[in-house]
């Protein structure tokens, strides 16, 4: 199958919006078998993205970019996996979709990473237009964050589309030793950092025996994340049942107690 110039066109558009909609405006779900399956319906045989969006689903099950980490694209992978499924003629086979859409995805680690540096920036401009109570200028810049996102998601499927994976494998393949070294030191960097930042909302220093108990678990027990966060999770639930319940037994005591001081009256 040959995609004409509108398919491409409505491919990419869709691509750049699933990007910027995550970060930004979240009108729509991030959910990778729902953008898979609009690709599939642009191209004709939305049944074939429904399976590769399902599919990437469950490959991307637990790979998340918490704190300030960047983790692969899979929702970018399925979608150039659907667009080479259909137009090869064989959507049951997506095998070669995939392993080219993963390439892409892990392009968008490096974009990603870039977009983070850039975002400072244009906080910076931000901050310098409201310290100038230059308001409609302060409202415009926000735009240069969704631009720069639109692009991130569009520029990679334009690149497949028209290239193939060749033209993803040279992009990364021109990138410097020292570019590629120093985004590996912020992808260490930024996980921690954004850690750090959430542990500032938390009532952290109530709680620090937590803290300090996932620790052992991570670093001496070489437990993985998910039994960690299980236990957390039982943790949580015993920590508020005796807490709701210590309150609502107190609360009944006293009652108790007032009753019978009023009855020896």
């Amino acid at each position: 199958m040959q995609l004409n110039p509108f398919q491409i066109l409505l491919v990419v558009i869709l691509s750049g919006l699933r990007a910027a909609d995550f970060y930004s405006t979240q009108a729509f779900t991030y959910q990778h078998a729902f953008w898979c399956w609009l690709t599939g319906i642009v191209l004709g045989d939305p049944m074939a993205g429904l399976v590769v969006g399902g599919t990437i689903q469950l490959m991307s099950m637990g790979a998340l970019g918490l704190g300030g980490a960047s983790a692969p694209d899979y929702g970018m992978a399925g979608m150039v996996a659907t667009v080479l499924a259909v137009t090869s003629g064989n959507s049951s086979d997506f095998s070669v979709g995939l392993a080219v859409g993963v390439a892409v995805a892990m392009l968008y680690v490096q974009l990603d990473l870039i977009f983070k540096i850039y975002n400072s920036w244009v906080f910076s401009v931000i901050r310098g237009f409201a310290a100038k109570r230059d308001y409609p200028n302060m409202l415009r810049s926000f735009y240069l964050s969704h631009l720069y996102l639109f692009m991130q998601g569009a520029l990679p499927m334009l690149l497949v589309l028209l290239f193939g994976q060749q033209a993803v494998d040279a992009v990364l393949a021109v990138m410097p030793a020292w570019f590629t070294a120093g985004l590996n030191v912020a992808a260490g960097i930024l996980p921690v950092t954004g850690f750090a930042m959430l542990l500032t909302f938390m009532p952290f220093n109530k709680f620090w025996y937590f803290a300090v108990a996932g620790y052992v678990c991570a670093a001496y027990l070489n437990l993985p994340v998910l039994p960690i966060a299980l236990i957390g999770m039982v943790i949580a639930i015993c920590y508020f049942k005796l807490h709701t319940e210590g309150v609502a037994g107190a609360g009944v005591a006293a009652a108790i107690t007032d009753g019978g001081e009023l009855e020896d009256e």
